[in-house]
């Protein structure tokens, strides 16, 4: 399945950058068939018309994917380094994530946060791992400047925090996710949560969770903690 993203529907023609993917790199031409979603689960198949360099399309079948099941929200504090956290993005993209919210905690860097968080950067990266994974609904991605705000407006039923208080054992996240529902897992930053942070955290109805015996970087426990979930799920 030849796979594009169009968000408006005014007219039948891809733009500039589809366009050079569908001609230059894939070289489709007139007649052939392609598929087209917004992202939001509307999935269209259709056939090309290839007009110089406007790329048009004849839609020749319309449907809304539903969604599916259960919800996968994430809650993370970004790395220091760009190319970490649009990793994250993509990984988390292709396994199947509903939500990607940055959050800025105690130990965040604050000086390189809007390089390290490029929202218009991770949305393009974001759509092209939706279109190489196949899927129809495209995560939203967001950051909140403040950490407290952010906690206390969560309504998820099932809310996880990555931490795992010392001398104490907590259950992994494959085994606290909500089967069916929407989940809510929290991944701190290098250097983790502040004491201060646990306990707002804790005081809002998150539970604490494990993603395994092995200590991880944060790009590294957001991709478990996410694909944990879809797993729960299976």
């Amino acid at each position: 399945m030849h796979l594009f993203y169009k968000t408006e529907h005014k007219s039948n023609e891809l733009d500039e950058e589809e366009a050079r993917h569908c001609t230059k790199v894939l070289r489709l031409m007139s007649g052939d068939i392609i598929y087209i979603t917004d992202g939001q689960g509307l999935l269209q198949k259709c056939q090309l018309d290839v007009q110089g360099k406007k790329i048009k399309y004849n839609i020749l079948e319309s449907e809304l994917i539903p969604r599916r099941g259960y919800a996968v929200n994430m809650a993370i504090a970004p790395t220091k380094k760009a190319e970490r956290n649009e990793w994250m993005v993509e990984k988390m993209t292709e396994m199947g994530v509903d939500r990607i919210d940055f959050i800025v905690t105690t130990n965040t860097i604050k000086e390189s946060l809007n390089r390290v968080v490029n929202l218009g950067r991770l949305q393009k990266i974001a759509v092209a791992a939706m279109k190489q994974s196949q899927q129809f609904y495209l995560p939203e991605i967001t950051l909140n400047q403040n950490f407290n705000t952010f906690i206390e407006n969560r309504t998820e039923k099932t809310r996880l925090i990555a931490y795992v208080p010392d001398n104490q054992l907590s259950e992994h996240v494959i085994q606290l996710a909500n089967k069916g529902g929407e989940t809510l897992l929290l991944i701190g930053p290098e250097g983790d949560f502040t004491p201060e942070e646990v306990k707002i955290v804790l005081n809002k109805g998150f539970i604490t969770t494990s993603l395994g015996a092995t200590r991880l970087r944060t790009e590294t426990a957001a991709v478990a903690g996410c694909h944990a979930i879809n797993l729960a799920n299976l």
